[in-house]
């Protein structure tokens, strides 16, 4: 398991590398579209491995003060 980057493409998504899996292996997809990055750039909160909970969290975290 891990992180492929993927451009999707009339209906389709194209890993940017082959994915090392077997052929007709089912996945599930959890898409995080470019703004990621830029979230990760202003709080460095991703990971090698996402922690959803720990973006959650920073998502819903007050920022105004």
């Amino acid at each position: 398991m891990g992180v492929v980057e993927a451009i999707y493409e009339n209906g389709v998504f194209k890993p940017l590398k082959k994915p090392n899996l077997p052929e007709k292996r089912r996945v599930k997809l959890i898409i995080l579209d470019e703004f990621i990055k830029d979230l990760d750039d202003a709080f460095g909160i991703l990971e090698e491995g996402i922690n959803l909970e720990k973006l959650r969290k920073e998502w819903d975290r007050d920022v105004s003060s």
